[in-house]
C-alpha cells in the first residue's frame, strides 16, 4: 500500500523502502508499457504512480500521486510534452521531469544548453540509469526548475536565439549564447564575461561548459578559457593570444591554434 510521505514532498514509501514515485506521459501504448517494463524490472526504488496517454491525463495523474519524476514524451496529439507546466503554478511544481525523445542530436543540444534531464527512445536501462543519477544529484530550486523548462521550450522554438540558466550566488539570470564573451576556469567557479551582464561568478567547473562547444560557435582554446567565436576581435598567433571585441586578452593552447582557424573559418 502506497502512503505519502509525510514531508510534504512527491516521496511515496512502500513499507520502511523508499520509492521514488513516477509517471510516465507518452500517447504510444506501447512506448509506456515498455518503459514501465523496464524501471520495474532494473530499478526496484521506483515505483510507476499512472501511466497516460497524453498532456490532460498526466496533470490529473500528477495532482492526485504527486510524483517525484515524470518521464514525458515530447511530440503528443492536442498538448506536447514543452506545455505541461502551462497548466501549473511554480509552486506547484514539485517534480523533476525526463523527456523521452527520438530527436536528433542536433535538437538535442537545446537540452543540453538548457540543462534539462532526457532520454533517448529507444529507451535502454542505461539511459534511465543516468537520468535517475542526475535526479539524485540535482538540488535545483523550483524557481530553477521552472527557468531551465523556459528556456529549454524557448530554445526548441527559437533555436537562432539560444539562451542559457546561469545561477550566481544572489541570483538567476537567462543569458543568450551570444551575449556571452568567454569563460574563464577560477578554482571550483567559472568567471562568464557577458555583455550585457558583466562578470557571472557561476559555481560550476569550466569542464561543466565544455558541451557548450557542439553548440556552434564556442571552443575551449585554453585549459583556463573557452571563448565564443564570434567575439574574437583579433587572433596573436605569434604569441597565441586571443583579443576579444572587450579587449580582454584570453590565452590560446599552442595545440588548438589549428582548430580554432579552422573553426573561424567555418562562421
Amino acid at each position: 500500500m502506497k502512503s505519502k510521505d509525510p514531508s510534504g514532498g512527491g516521496s511515496y514509501l512502500r513499507g520502511s523502502m523508499h520509492k521514488m514515485g513516477a509517471i510516465i506521459v507518452d500517447d504510444e501504448p506501447n512506448a509506456r508499457q515498455a518503459l514501465s517494463g523496464l524501471l520495474e524490472e532494473n530499478f526496484s526504488e521506483v515505483e510507476v504512480l499512472a501511466s497516460c496517454k497524453d498532456v490532460p491525463e498526466a496533470v490529473k495523474a500528477i495532482h492526485k500521486y504527486k510524483p517525484d519524476v515524470v518521464f514525458l514524451d515530447i511530440e503528443m496529439p492536442g498538448y506536447s510534452g514543452f506545455e505541461l507546466l502551462d497548466f501549473f503554478d511554480e509552486q506547484q511544481v514539485g517534480f523533476k521531469i525526463v523527456f523521452v525523445t527520438a530527436y536528433s542530436d542536433y535538437s538535442l543540444r537545446a537540452f543540453e544548453i538548457a540543462a534539462v534531464d532526457y532520454i533517448l527512445k529507444p529507451v535502454r536501462p542505461d539511459h534511465i540509469e543516468r537520468a535517475l543519477k542526475k535526479i539524485g544529484m540535482d538540488n535545483h530550486s523550483q524557481q530553477e526548475e521552472a527557468e531551465h523548462y523556459r528556456v529549454l521550450k524557448e530554445n526548441m522554438h527559437h533555436p537562432q536565439e539560444k539562451k542559457i540558466v546561469l545561477q550566481t550566488a544572489e541570483t538567476i539570470y537567462i543569458v543568450r549564447l551570444d551575449d556571452i564573451l568567454y569563460m574563464q576556469a577560477d578554482g571550483s567557479y567559472t568567471r562568464i564575461h557577458t555583455q550585457s551582464h558583466g562578470v557571472l561568478t557561476i559555481t560550476k567547473k569550466l569542464i561543466d561548459f565544455e558541451y557548450l562547444e557542439s553548440a556552434g560557435s564556442f571552443l575551449r582554446s585554453h585549459r583556463s578559457y573557452i571563448v565564443n567565436l564570434n567575439h574574437i576581435k583579433k587572433v596573436d598567433k605569434k604569441d597565441f593570444i586571443l583579443i576579444m571585441n572587450d579587449d580582454s586578452e584570453v590565452y590560446l593552447a599552442q595545440d588548438k591554434k589549428n582548430l580554432l582557424l579552422d573553426r573561424l573559418a567555418t562562421i
